[in-house]
Order: structure tokens, then sequence, then C-alpha cells
């Protein structure tokens, strides 16, 4: 559970990279918790085949945070944010803006 929610957070940063369909595959099973068979009959594709198409995804997702690191300095940055005293709230709210929460 805790590796899904690693996958998710990694997808939420670097979505963009992806195609529209690797996309479409990977929101299917992880975000809506569809079986990769339900998401495999309505497009006539094999089980086998969602399941290589969202592991290519999981593959790519884990590259890119290992090339360019954004996953982790968003992660930290939120962790500064936090311990950010109440005075400071302006530099919470354009660090919030900075990462896009």
């Amino acid at each position: 559970m805790e590796k899904d929610l690693e996958f998710i957070e990694l997808f939420e940063t670097y979505k963009g990279l992806l195609t529209e369909r690797q996309r479409e595959l990977f929101s299917s099973h992880y975000l809506y918790d569809l079986s990769l068979s339900e998401i495999a009959e309505p497009e006539g594709l094999s089980r086998q085949s969602v399941y290589d198409a969202v592991k290519k995804v999981k593959s790519k997702l884990l590259e890119y945070e290992k090339v360019l690191g954004l996953h982790k300095i968003k992660t930290e940055i939120k962790k500064l944010s936090v311990k950010l005293s109440a005075k400071d709230k302006e530099i919470v709210k354009e660090l919030e803006s900075i990462i896009g929460e």
C-alpha cells in the first residue's frame, strides 16, 4: 500500500511527461482502483498487456525521479513549510505556490 502511494505521488509530479494513454492506464488502475481486467476488457486488450503498460509507466516514473529528483525536492519543501512559525505564513504561501499546492 505504501508503495502504491509512492507511485501515485510520483505520478502527480511527472504525469506531464507521460503519454495520454499511459496517464489513462495508470490512473485507471491506481487512482480509480480498477483491476487490470476491468481496464482491459472495454479496450479489447489482454490483462497482460495492461499489466505490462502499467509496469512500464511505474518504471518511467522511477527513472524520472532518479534523474530529476523533483518529488524529493517537493517533499523537502513541504517539510520545511510545516516547520515555519505562524508569523511566516506569507513565506509558507509562497512555498506552496512554488510547489503547486
